[in-house]
């Protein structure tokens, strides 16, 4: 069973598999009789395409249901299971055995399994068999099964920052990080959030602990906090950084940035919405450097990151609070913070509709009056992302002019998990410098 949870489902054997039984299901669906070829298939296939057609224009033009444009292969992926589905009716009523009509309906359904995985493939949202029931593929303990077993207050941790250079790993250190399930409270911002993750290197886990970093990882929306270890994988990314560095690795913590799936997302920032800055600036630090003891030196030990909403989110704290975030990276965000619902509500949900209160928190606003000697950070674009490419385009330019030490970087695919995980496993060696490790 545990290798059936771990089989990949975006690439190799099961996805060719897959399409392949869809095309094969999607042919018998259509082949039959002549008055079935030349009837309800021509019906089928009309009702599909202006199905899809009109979903897109709904979808893309007049509700921005996705926040942002999405591939046109997709409505077709979606138009195939429609046309599927569509068939499966006249073949009931065609098929005179019993038998045959009751492999209709699972057979529609291969169409509509082959549809969906190929919409998984473009976003490679779920990568494995198991991540479709929940499994990150890696084992996730509480924060009371971790301090029972490792005494989080028992082992003390260096004054200083540890280094590659005065590291020297321990023999019991650990070959894998730890993933910690936890709540992390607002009592400050009294922002609501639902669980959040936290990784634990094998060098903090060793005796004596290293003093390390920390790294905050933004999720999308619609998205939950287990993104980051379901399609980023970033657990096992940071193993494996870890064991060509001697066990180093940032800590990374992945907190809610979405208030709990609220109807309006926070957004990162202070508004009427609640006071999501103010959380993810002084409630998440305060408590991480006093339940781990990590990121206590100063700010240089501190790093923010994220995809889609969660870069906006990253670029706008690290605008907005440079003494906490001065390294960050921006991966496939907006250049301002935006509802689906569009920016004139964003103002009267957020703002009471005051474009000026917008602005004194909106980046792109800030960049033009204030300078920052001090920041660094990464903005990544993917290669085929038309909507979000040019707005981190726009971003970089901003901030290089602000004075940022900022790269533009382009990473591969469009607005899913190729591009997004490109910003932070194509750029560990210059985080872990600006971080104080390297």
């Amino acid at each position: 069973m545990n290798f059936l949870y771990q089989a990949p489902i975006v690439n190799g054997a099961i996805p060719a598999v897959l399409v392949t039984s869809g095309l094969l299901a999607l042919l018998w669906l259509a082949w039959g009789n002549r008055r079935h070829l030349t009837r309800w298939v021509p019906v089928a296939l009309v009702i599909s395409v202006l199905a899809m057609g009109i979903f897109w224009y709904l979808a893309e033009k007049v509700w921005n249901l996705w926040g942002e444009p999405l591939p046109r292969r997709l409505y077709i992926y979606a138009g195939l299971a429609l046309f599927g589905v569509l068939l499966a009716v006249p073949k009931i009523v065609a098929l005179r055995r019993l038998w045959a009509r009751l492999l209709v309906l699972p057979i529609a359904a291969v169409v509509v399994v082959s549809a969906a995985g190929m919409v998984n493939q473009n976003f490679e949202y779920y990568p494995t068999f198991g991540s479709l029931f929940g499994d990150t593929g890696t084992a996730i303990k509480s924060l009371a099964q971790f301090e029972a077993d490792k005494g989080v207050a028992e082992l003390p941790i260096p004054p200083k920052p540890t280094t590659e250079a005065n590291w020297s790993p321990p023999a019991n250190m650990p070959a894998h990080g730890d993933v910690i399930n936890v709540h992390i409270p607002g009592p400050i911002s009294h922002e609501v959030s639902s669980g959040a993750f936290v990784y634990l290197p094998p060098a903090y886990l060793s005796t004596p602990r290293a003093n390390l970093p920390v790294l905050v990882l933004i999720h999308g929306v619609p998205g939950s906090t287990v993104d980051w270890l379901r399609g980023g994988q970033i657990n096992k990314f940071m193993d494996q950084y870890a064991a060509a560095h001697h066990g180093l690795a940032p800590v990374v913590v992945l907190p809610d940035a979405g208030a709990n799936w609220a109807g309006y997302p926070p957004a990162c920032l202070n508004s009427r919405q609640g006071q999501a800055a103010t959380y993810l600036t002084l409630d998440v630090p305060n408590w991480i450097k006093k339940t781990f003891g990590a990121g206590t030196i100063s700010s240089r030990q501190w790093a923010i990151g994220g995809f889609s909403y969660g870069g906006t989110c990253a670029m706008t704290l690290a605008v907005n609070h440079p003494e906490v975030y001065p390294t960050f990276i921006d991966s496939s965000g907006e250049s301002e913070p935006t509802i689906e619902q569009g920016h004139d509500l964003l103002l009267k949900k957020y703002f009471a509709g005051n474009p000026a209160a917008f602005a004194k928190q909106n980046a792109l606003d800030i960049l033009k009056v204030r300078r920052y000697a001090g920041s660094a950070g990464i903005v990544t674009v993917g290669s085929s992302d038309s909507h979000y490419r040019p707005q981190g385009i726009e971003v970089f330019r901003a901030m290089k002019k602000a004075g940022m030490d900022v790269t533009l970087q382009e990473a591969p695919g469009g607005h899913a998990w190729p591009a997004w995980r490109y910003g932070v496993y194509q750029n560990m060696d210059w985080l872990m410098k600006r971080l104080g490790v390297n």
